[in-house]
């Protein structure tokens, strides 16, 4: 994780200046160089995301616990990357139900039947996730030493019934799935610090 204060500040501008909208035409997008304090340039990225919400009838959520660093074993809300293949770049709204299947192995059909709404709109400001790239990211820019930092999106996904009773698998970047209800969490058992604003905004709406 980045923490000098400037260059996180510089990044954080150069997110809210870029004006890329809910849904942007590009999967990552390049924010220019940055001059390091010891004289040295490297390139900033910003690659946006999307997030589902997954609630039900009783005051729930799903939850997954990150397989991964940052955050490994703390609690999330499932979600990732827009995948933009041959060009084409996914939807926000797409992005977060596929990762939802992915992650905590919900039913496409469950989700088909879910009342589905935007959280809001795409959080830029994220200077707490500011990365040093470890590995040249297939499919981007990104290459290894560059630092890049995470948009998202998140979409309310209200199911009908109890999400104790559906058949949720962990996958992919989870490590397992939880059901937790909403009044139990607490903020330092998250691995973003944003998603438990997100998942008390998607519960009052």
């Amino acid at each position: 994780m980045l923490v000098d204060p400037a260059l996180k500040a510089e990044i954080a501008a150069r997110c809210r200046a870029g004006q890329f909208g809910d849904d942007p035409a590009q999967a990552v997008h390049e924010l220019g160089s940055l001059t390091l304090p010891d004289g040295t340039t490297r390139r900033a990225h910003l690659r946006h995301a999307a997030d589902a919400v997954l609630l039900d009838d009783h005051g729930q959520v799903a939850l997954i616990t990150r397989l991964h660093n940052p955050g490994r074993g703390k609690l999330a809300v499932p979600g990732g990357f827009i995948d933009e293949v041959n060009g084409k770049v996914e939807s926000s709204r797409a992005a977060a139900l596929r990762e939802a299947v992915e992650e905590t192995g919900i039913a496409p059909a469950l989700l088909a039947q879910a009342e589905i709404r935007q959280i809001g709109h795409r959080l830029f400001d994220r200077p707490f996730d500011i990365r040093c790239a470890w590995n040249n990211m297939p499919g981007t820019d990104i290459r290894q030493g560059e630092f890049f930092t995470v948009s998202t999106l998140g979409f309310r996904v209200k199911l009908r019934g109890d999400l104790r009773e559906m058949d949720l698998q962990a996958g992919d970047d989870a490590g397992a799935v939880r059901v937790l209800p909403i009044a139990a969490l607490r903020r330092e058992d998250f691995a973003v610090p944003d998603h438990l604003d997100m998942i008390l905004a998607a519960a009052r709406d």
